[in-house]
């Protein structure tokens, strides 16, 4: 599997989600949590295709715990609790992945900037940390955290629909990891039509299916998930896509597109024209019980 480089880090273009491992994470999730023998097959079979980072969080039920109850051998990106102190959570982060080595640390939250930034720079010292980073929600607080000292790492929600990141230029940063997450929104933009799609009525949903699909066919792709991982790796600033998997067999899938060309600077182009602007209430996923 390909690999970015931004410094002196190195990264799988396809990072492991594992928030399914700590519950039935994901609106189009059918197959619920794996089971111990499955998480087991599914982490080794991540190291085999190349994948070199895990992403966890506290936040995220036991899947800490169940990441260290395997000898995965994988890098591990977590969060801080949110709202919660620094300290108490990377320690606890630490026991539950059985870290003996440094750990990607992030914070889960932009709002906990100010009050808990200055405490995660302290595991850079401490050698507790490779890299420290903030995951943000929206535009508006990537911007608020960019300047942040020692500001290595950034995770933010991005896919084929949501325009909103294409006014931030990043090019001035390379030594920054950006990886993205919600690549298929969820799952909705692979389940299609078979889902409701929060916040927007099922005529519309349909339409963007079949624009998405006819896009896929006139661009030579291999559906939908090939197109919208090709169209997010088109943009310069991605070093890698999170993407979660219940089973080995979406992992594989997974694996293959993030290993495909991107689309060139024109397809992408093309896409950006075909596609109608979409409310935030369906591209924030933290709105849709609202």
């Amino acid at each position: 599997m390909r690999r970015r480089q931004r410094g002196d880090y190195s990264q799988s273009a396809l990072v492991l989600g594992t928030a399914q491992l700590g519950g039935a994470y994901g609106i189009a999730n059918r197959t619920g949590v794996p089971g111990a023998t499955a998480r087991e097959r599914l982490l080794a079979t991540a190291r085999k295709l190349g994948v070199t980072h895990l992403d966890t969080a506290r936040a995220y039920g036991e899947s800490e715990e169940r990441i260290g109850a395997v000898d995965h051998g994988l890098s591990v990106i977590t969060k801080v609790a949110p709202g919660g102190d620094v300290r108490a959570s990377v320690d606890a982060s630490r026991a539950a992945l059985r870290a003996t080595g440094p750990l990607t640390i992030l914070l889960h939250r932009a709002a906990d900037v100010e009050a808990s930034w200055a405490e995660l720079r302290k595991c850079l010292g401490t050698g507790e940390a490779d890299r420290v980073g903030v995951s943000v929600q929206s535009p508006g607080e990537l911007r608020r955290v960019l300047d942040l000292p020692d500001l290595g790492y950034v995770q933010l929600p991005c896919n084929i629909l949501d325009r909103r990141w294409l006014e931030i230029d990043l090019a001035s940063r390379p030594e920054l990891v950006v990886t993205v997450r919600s690549a298929y929104l969820q799952g909705l933009l692979v389940a299609g039509t078979a889902v409701t799609w929060p916040h927007l009525p099922d005529a519309d949903r349909d339409g963007i299916v079949a624009t998405l699909d006819k896009l896929a066919a006139d661009l030579g792709r291999d559906g939908r998930a090939d197109l919208c991982l090709a169209y997010l790796f088109s943009l310069p600033w991605v070093t890698s896509l999170v993407i979660g998997a219940e089973t080995e067999e979406q992992l594989c899938a997974n694996a293959a597109l993030v290993d495909r060309e991107p689309l060139t600077d024109g397809q992408r182009e093309l896409v950006l024209a075909a596609l109608p602007e979409m409310p935030v209430d369906l591209l924030d996923p933290s709105r849709w019980s609202k």
